[in-house]
């Protein structure tokens, strides 16, 4: 602590008193040296004490330098960790950038694989749209084939019938003759049974479609001699409609009075079972000129009664 002026003044002024005066400096020793010594004991206490002290502060001193050291090494392992923590995830970012790549790749070549698919699709719409296109012309080429079997279909029915109506004798004349003025006569019964009311205008209709109604007499077998109808239909392929259509029309002319018998030939039969169904209803059978049965008498007294 710095003395002021004053105060240095005063202590010069005094040591110099005390060089002038022997006497007052002699009394001043005498003064001191007694307070000295009764501190004496004081002082060595508090040396021991501070010996203590420094020997308690060297050893907090040491135990606190090896918390350090002892720290110090923590810190280390903890930095070998960190750095150890530290290239894992460095090796883990360069995985993750790795995978990213990978991930960015596969992206990559999904989205090529969709644009493919994308193309794939659109081709594929095409092919099917010119499918569509292509079923629908042979839609209509089936169609048109089918109208053309149809009609040839048609026209080979009618060759069949102008061929067995124009020739039916040849055909049919072993087992009937015409009569004299067929057509009139024919007619004369159904316009009797019209007036009767034995059939309807509708049923005189259906009769009038049949392919043929040949009124003749038998000229073999126990009916020899005796008339009957003949009401057949002819047709390339014969089919069930063929079959119904002479049994429907053979009961109109049964209505009207005939002793009619059905009769349906073709080039071909649609089956056999057709044709063995057809025989069994009693119905005279032609299958490219070969006539069945070849005795009509059981056929005849089936439409007799």
């Amino acid at each position: 602590m710095a003395l002021t002026q004053d105060q240095r003044a005063l202590v010069e002024a005094i040591l110099r008193t005390l060089r002038e005066e022997p006497a007052l400096l002699e009394e001043l020793r005498r003064l001191l040296v007694p307070e000295i010594v009764v501190f004496l004991p004081d002082l060595k206490t508090i040396a021991e004490r501070q010996t203590a002290i420094e020997e308690r502060l060297t050893r907090e001193l040491n135990a606190v330098w090896d918390a350090i050291n002892a720290l110090r090494q923590e810190v280390a392992e903890l930095r070998r960790e960190v750095r150890g923590i530290a290239e894992r995830q460095e090796r883990m970012e360069q995985r993750l950038d790795q995978v990213e790549q990978r991930l960015e790749r596969m992206e990559q070549r999904q989205e090529r694989m969709e644009q493919r698919l994308e193309q794939m699709e659109q081709r594929q719409e095409r092919m099917e749209q010119r499918q569509d296109r292509m079923e629908q012309r042979q839609d209509r080429m089936e169609q048109r084939l089918q109208r053309v079997e149809t009609d040839v279909g048609h026209l080979k029915g009618k060759v069949q019938e102008i061929t067995y109506r124009t020739n039916f004798l040849d055909y049919f004349g072993f087992w009937v003759l015409g009569v004299e003025d067929p057509h009139r006569r024919l007619w004369d019964r159904i316009d009797e049974a019209l007036s009767k009311n034995l059939i309807t205008f509708e049923e005189l209709e259906e009769l009038r479609d049949a392919d043929l109604r040949w009124l003749g007499v038998l000229r073999r077998g126990k009916f020899t001699g005796q008339e009957v109808l003949i009401v057949a239909e002819f047709s390339w392929t014969v089919h069930s409609e063929d079959v119904v259509r002479a049994l429907r029309r053979t009961e109109i002319a049964r209505k009207a009075g005939f002793w009619a018998v059905p009769l349906v030939a073709g080039v071909e039969w649609e089956s056999d079972e057709l044709k063995a169904e057809a025989l069994g209803k009693g119905i005279i059978c032609v299958d490219d000129g070969r006539v069945e049965p070849m005795d009509w008498d059981e056929v005849l007294a089936k439409w007799r009664g």
